[in-house]
């Protein structure tokens, strides 16, 4: 089978999660070749010439890893648009899913409609709350600073705004949640063992995943979140119940991480989905798979199995 590995365009100037994406296609590239024919395609910013890669290579499918067009994550949704378009199978998953965990504001509405725990939008004076890049994922922009006190909406929103003036980026507000943090994932039907990202006791700051701890392996705070799998059994079975709720309300399909953070009183909420996990070597997401007892071979036949099911 011929399967095109579109990745995001790797300039000089990309940042590390970006270059962790060619990481991932690099790892696809190498599992994949051993029986089937592959080739790299950069979704560029010029359409027409993707489309016609495409048309040059002729895919039987396409394994999707576009997290982000012209250094914008929000614009990952058209590559996907645009395989759909083509009609050409790809991995992952489908418009609507992706459109809607694109906006973490719209994941929230569709939570609180679901009635699945996620953290509150709503303003509470000199509660904490948690600012967010609302259209981007791979906690891009997200550091100690960004959890604050607030003494009125007013004094919120100004914050808000002068975070847009400075990155560029919408941003979004909700409470945060002071406790442990999880992640599950599912592959194909089969949700994977959840995990617990622990952070030392020595953490500095607010004990969340922020860019620098999620991403630069030289940071002190990468090396002080790290993942377990001594995750208690009755707290593993409700992280699986809410992954699977999760994946029925969004319509998810192929393979897909959910994010938790569990209050002092052991509650749960969801406070990302998204729909295009890394899948490079050392990435969260494999560790489960290799945990739920599955070859990165096995992995990714299930996940081009699956792009073939609508």
């Amino acid at each position: 089978m011929k399967i095109a590995i579109l990745r995001d365009n790797i300039t000089d100037e990309c940042s590390m999660d970006a270059l962790d994406n060619l990481e991932e296609a690099n790892f696809a590239e190498k599992c994949l070749s051993k029986k089937h024919i592959t080739k790299h395609i950069p979704f560029v910013p010029d359409i027409s010439s993707v489309i016609n890669v495409l048309n040059d290579f002729q895919p039987d499918m396409v394994f999707n890893l576009v997290e982000s067009i012209c250094k914008t994550d929000s614009l990952s949704i058209v590559a996907v648009q645009l395989l759909e378009t083509l009609n050409i199978p790809f991995t992952g998953n489908h418009i609507y899913a992706q459109v809607v965990t694109s906006n973490k504001m719209l994941t929230k509405e569709l939570l609180h409609e679901k009635h699945i725990p996620t953290p509150s939008a709503c303003f509470v004076a000199n509660a904490e709350y948690i600012l967010k890049a609302k259209t981007e994922h791979a906690s891009m922009n997200l550091d100690d600073s960004c959890i604050m006190k607030f003494p009125s909406e007013k004094k919120l929103q100004q914050t808000l705004q002068k975070k847009a003036k400075q990155t560029g980026l919408e941003w979004m507000a909700e409470k945060y949640i002071d406790g442990r943090e999880f992640n599950c994932a599912f592959l194909g039907n089969e949700i994977l063992p959840p995990a617990e990202i622990r952070f030392h006791p020595d953490f500095l700051g607010h004990k969340i995943l922020t860019y620098e701890a999620k991403w630069d392996e030289t940071a002190l705070s990468y090396q002080q979140s790290l993942r377990s799998f001594e995750v208690e059994p009755e707290i593993a079975q409700r992280l699986k119940e809410i992954t699977e709720t999760c994946r029925n309300a969004f319509h998810l399909k192929g393979y897909a991480r959910v994010d938790y953070r569990m209050d002092g009183e052991g509650n749960l909420y969801v406070i990302d989905i998204n729909t295009n996990p890394c899948i490079s070597p050392d990435s969260g997401f494999v560790a489960m798979v290799e945990k739920h007892g599955l070859t990165h071979d096995q992995m990714f036949e299930k996940i081009i199995e699956d792009a073939f099911i609508s």
